[in-house]
């Protein structure tokens, strides 16, 4: 006897429209017996489906191959434990807010010396 273990999704209010996709509330609903304002409440984050519906959910998103060729998007690779994995991702937000940080910083001095010399064109404004 073999038992199928299937991996729970989480299914956010971003993903249910996804799977949605450009179909009418009513109709997505009707397929998992839901009416289109229970639809409409998860898709606003109002509500979350209860565990008859995520089942449902995740079904037709098997049906329908839904994020079946997904890859992870950017040049990061995890590998290792969840600590190094997470000062790993700290590192990488801390640079990009400094960076940040100085661009804005740039393009105020930009601006400031602009000003002072009183020849600001449109491409510092």
């Amino acid at each position: 006897m073999t038992t199928e273990v299937k991996k729970k999704m989480r299914w956010t209010p971003r993903l249910i429209k996804q799977l949605r996709g450009k179909r009418a509330l009513a109709e997505f609903g009707a397929r998992l017996g839901a009416s289109k304002n229970t639809v409409w409440r998860w898709e606003a984050g109002q509500a979350r489906p209860d565990a008859t519906y995520s089942e449902r959910l995740s079904e037709l998103a098997e049906r329908e191959r839904f994020l079946k060729d997904w890859k992870l998007a950017g040049s990061m690779t995890m590998r290792g434990d969840l600590e190094s994995a997470n000062a790993e991702i700290a590192r990488i937000f801390r640079d990009s807010a400094e960076r940040t940080v100085r661009q804005l910083a740039d393009r105020s001095l930009q601006l400031s010396i602009c000003r002072s010399i009183r020849r600001c064109d449109n491409s510092y404004s």
